[in-house]
């Protein structure tokens, strides 16, 4: 693209589309393996887009957000057709192989041999993962399918035959040589143009093609930074595998769903409040989250990489999950092990309303208790209590959030030990400050923890809005107010 890059929505949408359209169509194709659904994944990423209006402040950070964006919308989506043919050539071969690995391992190698210039830091952020686990799941990739091409041969653990990665990239060049996109333009802006909530379908044929979506294993989009926050009725919806509750014949929608992430930075326990239709119960429908679902808020992430809930029950006071070995394949260490588990722990206890240590959680890695690196536990874990979490969780609102302008009412829930909270809301642009005041908090309960809220003014705009305890900073969002 020349010349500046404009803010304006009006100004991006048909910039961005002539500049990246061919190349985001090419990206989802190779993700779907089906042009025309890739196309329609790609001028809904355009729409949801256009939409929220995102603050993008420059042409990179444009193509970063539509790029995830597009990565999000072919999540959430399948081929109308199984592809049956033959692999003829070796390259045929590795693309069929590629097709067949974990989804996390697939779209990491598609970004990162079919897009030019795409540094290992760039795939990290479009996928809501770190660098390393780019590194570790595209190695593992490669050697899974260097394996398919050439059975019994082993390369060292983490580090991929070169050979293997030349033909998989030769694999992808060809299959996109073969793509030539069609001209949308007219579709995005007729979508566009829509008011909303017209041209939809009725909310219980969204909540059916959610529920199709979660029979068949398709994963929720991994979000990064400046990626989108999903709102319920454009979220992908997770890979869960439970049994159906016996006393529900038709499905729901799980409301006010405790999940919880990790902190980036400080590696604690942070919660989000989130709505996610399930096929089966409350506690499936959570831990299928953790491992699927993409935080709101770009600061926390998840420990697992994507996966399977096997079989997720309570009986007495054990709570049993059982995960595909796939929600496994980025641990490297024990304490990334340790930490994860702790996580799902606490994620599994909540959902079935128990947080008190009382009952505690077995996991099975497809059927068996041997778990990778730090092999079978002796006992089985239990929830560690308030060290783990962050002192402060903020409910209401949520990252990414829009709200009306004016007063509204910021919540959470802080530990006993907080005495002192205090709000800011500023400008993220020129960090002005717009409002600013002390926090209410509830008298002491024992060792519960405490609600909060404060009542805040914001008027129309894009606002962060920091939580301090004392003089640190607890917690921050970024909330847009209409």
């Amino acid at each position: 693209m020349k010349g500046s890059f404009s803010e304006s929505r009006d100004d991006w949408l048909p910039q961005l589309y002539q500049d990246q359209w061919d190349a985001f169509v090419k990206l989802a194709t190779l993700l779907l393996a089906d042009q025309q659904v890739a196309e329609d994944a790609v001028i809904a990423a355009f729409v949801t887009s256009y939409r929220r209006d995102p603050r993008l402040h420059s042409y990179q950070h444009a193509v970063s957000y539509l790029r995830t964006a597009v990565v999000n919308k072919a999540r959430g989506r399948q081929s109308a057709q199984r592809d049956t043919t033959v692999p003829q050539t070796p390259e045929e071969l590795a693309y069929w192989c590629l097709r067949g690995l974990p989804a996390r391992q697939r779209e990491v190698l598609i970004l990162k041999l079919a897009t030019a210039d795409l540094s290992d830091d760039e795939i990290a952020e479009t996928l809501g993962m770190s660098v390393n686990g780019v590194r570790n799941n595209e190695a593992k990739g490669l050697t899974t399918i260097g394996e398919t091409l050439r059975p019994g041969t082993h390369t060292n653990p983490g580090h991929a035959d070169p050979r293997v990665e030349a033909v998989v990239r030769s694999g992808l060049e060809t299959i996109m040589e073969s793509i030539h996109p069609t001209s949308r333009y007219d579709a995005i802006t007729s979508q566009i143009s829509r008011k909303p909530g017209r041209g939809r379908p009725a909310n219980w044929m969204v909540v059916l093609a959610c529920l199709v979506a979660l029979g068949l294993g398709i994963m929720l989009p991994v979000l990064s930074s400046d990626s989108i926050s999903a709102t319920s009725d454009e979220d992908v919806q997770p890979a869960v595998e439970t049994p159906q509750a016996s006393n529900q014949s038709l499905s729901t929608v799980q409301t006010g769903l405790n999940v919880f992430y990790l902190g980036r930075d400080d590696g604690l326990i942070h919660r989000e409040l989130r709505d996610l239709p399930t096929l089966g119960d409350r506690l499936g429908t959570a831990v299928g989250a953790v491992l699927n679902v993409a935080p709101l808020d770009p600061n926390y992430t998840s420990g697992w990489a994507a996966g399977q809930v096997n079989r997720a029950s309570v009986e007495g006071k054990r709570i049993t999950l059982d995960l595909s070995a796939s929600a496994f394949s980025q641990f490297k260490n024990g304490e990334q092990v340790q930490r994860a588990i702790q996580q799902l722990v606490v994620t599994a206890t909540a959902a079935v309303g128990d947080r008190t240590g009382d009952k505690s959680v077995r996991i099975l890695v497809d059927g068996s208790p041997n778990l990778p690196i730090i092999g079978k536990p002796v006992t089985d874990f239990v929830d560690e209590g308030l060290a783990q979490c962050a002192r402060v969780w903020v409910d209401t609102p949520q990252a990414g959030a829009t709200v009306s302008s004016g007063k509204i009412t910021i919540s959470g829930l802080a530990q006993p030990t907080v005495s002192i909270m205090t709000y800011e809301v500023k400008s993220p642009r020129g960090k002005q400050m717009v409002s600013s005041g002390q926090v209410n908090i509830s008298a002491t309960n024992g060792d519960k923890w405490r609600p909060w809220n404060a009542t805040v003014t914001m008027p129309k705009g894009e606002y962060d809005v920091v939580i301090r305890e004392g003089n640190r900073i607890a917690d921050e969002k970024v909330v847009t107010a209409k």
